[in-house]
């Protein structure tokens, strides 16, 4: 709850507009009357001799009239008073009469007048002076304007009566830190999220430094910040902020006074969301004692606090079927507009609808859903968090009485939610809200993907199908247009597809940094840059008159009949509590399956939490933490393809039935599937699933779109070849096998006339690396690669994997420097391997990295995908030097035979099995390397 006021009226809300103010600036949240009164006072001008102070009476008189109901009246009587104020040359005095004639206009409901005095204000002679007066006008004209839906116009007005703020008081004074806040929550109200809690974090950080945590606007900014994070759904944060507050409230004004019993309201909603009854039903009790002693002052306190009460009961009572006396008061508070306030009109609606579904009258249910739907859309917007909840649960109540109008309200929703979200998570500027929002997004495409695989299969796996392409990668459509544009000007229009491939490298480098939350100077060089290369992208195309297309291609348009791709979705329920050690309530594994032939089909695997094994997982982390040291045994491989026997069952025997036909599968793993070794998944007939299948591994569906470029051997292409790296003293351990590596593999380019150009010992810097490695189609890379799980160390997993340079020693922090020869994932996604066909790390676990649900795997893929590389040849795991230098040459020895890079990794794995790669017949160094195709 914002103020007293949020109690019992609505709060207005903004149409939905993609306001991006992430940067740093300093704006942030509502208004403390008692403050913005004072300082008013502070700067009341000089009263002169009669002129001024018969103007004031004057607009006291017209004041009461128009308070007293005679509007007409009152409003001619305000005009005449500005009339006369206008008249002096006093800018602060007169600012200071439209400020009291337009709040008294807003105070009657007669905004439309207001807004009349707010215009005729700023034509005025006093608005072209800046006095502060003149912020408290354009302030109060921007709440108006946000007030009635009208962000856009009201944001410029914002950001005027902010500087006229800073200019006057001060950055962080309370007067410019209050009008900042006045704007986040106006934000916040509009849907625009991400921005809104940026100011608010950004606007109590600074109140916290400018006047300190004692400091009473300091808890106000905390308060509404907490709001702000309610309301997205990360109502453990919430809970910090507000129990901060409650603290240095109740020291403050004492426990029964309003200020209080706004912050133990809001902790009880906190707790609420948390599923935490016992503790909410604590705070609401607290709120209703502070209530009975205020409530000569407003006694409808008390009823907020036993509705509040109320509903507690009845959700802590789950499934248990609810007294009709019970559901008719639930209904009952719904319907009562004038005495409670917006979240548990909502609240109860949502409760009172499930309920009656229960007992079989789903039309009472989907009214009850509709009513909740308008009290947020004129509350909030059509597009915000709380909205986007309610109609999810309107399309799941669709399901089971009207599948057809389910399908069309999931995918209006889906639509909805992946613009919406793509403006969000773009401008976050923070992890927790990334996740937050994500987390939205999730509960849709979990209820979306059970009404696709169960009553709905029908009608609902094809949109399902797209709502996955699209939710793969926030890209969406616009990155896949985008390649298939590139694809269609390759060879033709140098100087376009370099735009476009310049343009797709840092969308994805800036979606990147701004999910995560790291939105420093170098963040905004990206999004300046992004932004720039947007606009010439967009000039070159209106140059040449084109543009790019609007119906990107599916996968099935691109697979010829003998193919198949499999796209796995991970699909997560998630707990209110995010923070929590188990924060899923449940997750389900989909395959959807994608031919030449047919619509698309969508499998339920299952939890995929039950579907890796003990074996699997102990097979897994053996591989990880060791290398062969028997590397001519067949023993580990037969062992290995035992234990991923039951994988096999549950990850690709339920697909079988769709692929009886087919040869070829583009595989595009989700989350842990990352990590698992496809090559060592068995058939059905005792041998490898890849004896059967070529498997290509795709991270993105839209590799489709070029998969065939440029997919052998330039027999006369340049390379770049790095190892016998020398490292630092003390450093990580030499590998001197990297170094025959290199030079048996440079052999072979030269005897096909390839230009070879080679780094090693001291030389292998990232300046000389980068400097290199945009001249060549292939990069080889022979040195060591590590991966750190960020969970223990808090660090971004893009600076907790990469490979190792000249001169790196055994201590290192993590920074953005080219002379400490480390090369960290966060740093390679800035570089541009655009014209790679292929990447060679021939190093250990640079194929890993962490789970993300907001772009499914965090590490060097990730990081390579963004910079543009084709194809990357990584490791899941620790490899031997011996075995894996015999390994690549002989792959490299394929590749000069005329086999794609994918075929020629398959051939070079089945050479290994059968001992004709010397230390590399052990499936802890053949089925380590994976090829990712980008």
């Amino acid at each position: 709850m914002t103020s007293a006021g949020g109690f019992v009226r609505a709060r207005r809300a903004a149409a939905s507009v993609g306001i991006v103010l992430v940067l740093g600036t300093t704006f942030a949240g509502p208004t403390n009357s008692a403050a913005a009164q004072d300082s008013r006072a502070k700067r009341a001008p000089a009263q002169g001799a009669g002129s001024a102070q018969a103007i004031t009476a004057q607009m006291n008189n017209a004041i009461a009239l128009t308070r007293s109901g005679k509007i007409d009246a009152g409003y001619a009587q305000l005009n005449a008073a500005l009339d006369a104020a206008d008249r002096l040359d006093d800018a602060h005095f007169v600012m200071g009469q439209y400020y009291q004639a337009t709040a008294t206009l807003r105070a009657v409901k007669r905004d439309d007048l207001a807004e009349k005095l707010f215009a005729r204000a700023l034509q005025g002679k006093a608005a072209a002076q800046s006095p502060p007066g003149n912020a408290d006008v354009l302030l109060s004209y921007a709440i108006l304007l946000s007030d009635h839906a009208r962000i856009a116009e009201a944001v410029p007005l914002f950001m005027k009566a902010i500087a006229t703020y800073n200019a006057y008081w001060g950055e962080g004074s309370e007067e410019s830190l209050i009008a900042n806040d006045k704007l986040a929550v106006a934000l916040s109200a509009n849907g625009s999220a991400a921005s809104a809690t940026n100011l608010g974090r950004h606007n109590l950080e600074l109140s916290a430094k400018a006047l300190g945590p004692d400091h009473r606007t300091t808890w106000k900014l905390a308060n509404n910040y907490a709001d702000m994070l309610r309301e997205i759904g990360a109502p453990a944060k919430a809970l910090e902020l507000d129990l901060f507050a409650i603290e240095k409230r109740a020291k403050h004004y004492g426990e029964n006074h309003l200020n209080t019993l706004v912050t133990v309201n809001n902790a009880g909603q906190d707790f609420l969301n948390l599923g935490r009854f016992d503790d909410a039903r604590r705070y609401f009790r607290r709120h209703r004692a502070i209530a009975t002693v205020l409530a000569p002052t407003d006694p409808g306190f008390a009823g907020q606090a036993d509705a509040w009460l109320f509903y507690t009961d009845m959700l802590a009572a789950g499934d248990a079927a609810m007294a009709p006396t019970d559901l008719e008061r639930l209904e009952a508070i719904v319907a009562n507009e004038e005495n409670f306030a917006d979240f548990p009109r909502i609240k109860a609606a949502g409760l009172a609808a499930g309920k009656r579904e229960q007992r079989g009258e789903p039309d009472k249910g989907m009214r009850l859903r509709e009513t909740a739907l308008a009290i947020s859309t004129r509350a909030f917007t059509a597009q915000h968090p709380v909205s986007f909840e309610i109609k999810l649960g309107i399309a799941t109540a669709l399901i089971a009485v009207d599948p057809k109008r389910a399908l069309q309200a999931f995918t209006a929703l889906d639509r909805e939610m992946f613009d919406w979200m793509k403006r969000e998570v773009g401008t976050s500027g923070d992890r927790a809200v990334a996740e937050a929002i994500r987390a939205h997004a999730d509960h849709l495409l979990f209820a979306f993907g059970r009404f696709a695989a169960g009553a709905g299969s029908a009608v609902a796996q094809p949109a399902f199908a797209s709502a996955v392409l699209r939710w793969k990668s926030l890209g969406g459509g616009d990155a896949a247009a985008l390649r298939q544009l590139e694809t269609e000007v390759a060879g033709k229009d140098a100087e376009t597809a370099a735009l476009v491939r310049t343009a797709l490298r840092l969308n994805g480098e800036k979606q990147e940094l701004f999910s995560s939350g790291n939105i420093d100077d170098w963040a905004r060089s990206v999004w300046q840059r992004q932004d720039a290369a947007e606009k010439a992208l967009n000039q070159r195309l209106d140059a040449i008159g084109m543009r790019p297309p609007r119906d990107p291609l599916r996968p099935q348009q691109l697979l010829a009949g003998d193919e198949a791709v499999i796209n796995y979705f991970i699909t997560r329920q998630w707990k209110a509590d995010r923070q929590s050690k188990q924060p899923l309530a449940a997750t389900v594994l989909y395959a959807i399956v994608e031919t030449a032939q047919g619509a698309p089909r969508v499998v339920d695997l299952g939890d995929p939490g039950r579907m890796v094994d003990t074996g699997v997982r102990t097979e897994i982390a053996r591989l990880r933490a060791t290398r062969a040291t028997v590397p001519d045994s067949g023993a580990r491989v037969l062992d290995a393809r035992g234990r991923f026997q039951n994988l096999r069952e549950r990850l690709f025997a339920p697909l079988e039935p769709l692929l009886k036909d087919k040869t070829t599968l583009y595989v595009v793993p989700d989350g842990f599937l990352f990590a698992v070794p496809f090559s060592l998944l068995p058939d059905a007939d005792g041998g490898l699933l890849e004896d059967r299948y070529t498997i290509r591994m795709l991270t993105s569906p839209d590799a489709l779109i070029a998969i065939h470029a440029r997919e052998k051997l330039d027999k006369t292409g340049a390379m770049l070849l790095a190892g016998g790296i020398e490292y630092g003293q003390p450093g990580p351990m030499p590998l001197p096998g990297t170094k025959t590596e290199i030079e048996a593999i440079a052999k072979l380019a030269r005897a096909r006339g390839a230009p070879v150009e080679m780094l090693s010992g001291r030389g292998v810097s990232e300046d000389a690396l980068r400097g290199a490695i945009g001249k060549v189609r292939i990069a080889h890379l022979a040195t060591h690669g590590f991966y750190h799980d960020s969970t223990a160390s808090g660090l971004d997993t893009l600076w907790q994997s990469g490979i190792v340079l000249s001169g790196a020693g055994d201590s290192r922090f993590p920074l953005r420097d080219d002379g400490d020869g480390y090369l960290y994932a966060f740093e390679l996604m800035d570089w541009d391997l655009s014209g790679l066909d292929l990447l060679v790390l021939s190093a250990c676990e640079t194929g890993r990295g962490d789970e993300s649900f907001v772009s499914g795997l965090r590490g060097l893929p990730t990081a390579l995908g963004i910079a543009g590389a084709r194809r990357a040849l990584l490791t899941l795991w620790p490899v031997t030097d011996d075995g894996t230098a015999n390994f690549t040459v002989r792959f490299y020895e394929h590749l000069a035979d005329g086999l794609t890079y994918s075929d020629a990794l398959r051939q070079t794995r089945r050479d290994a099995r059968n001992g004709k790669v010397a230390g590399a017949r052990d499936s802890s160094v053949w089925a380590a390397f994976v090829l990712f195709e980008e």
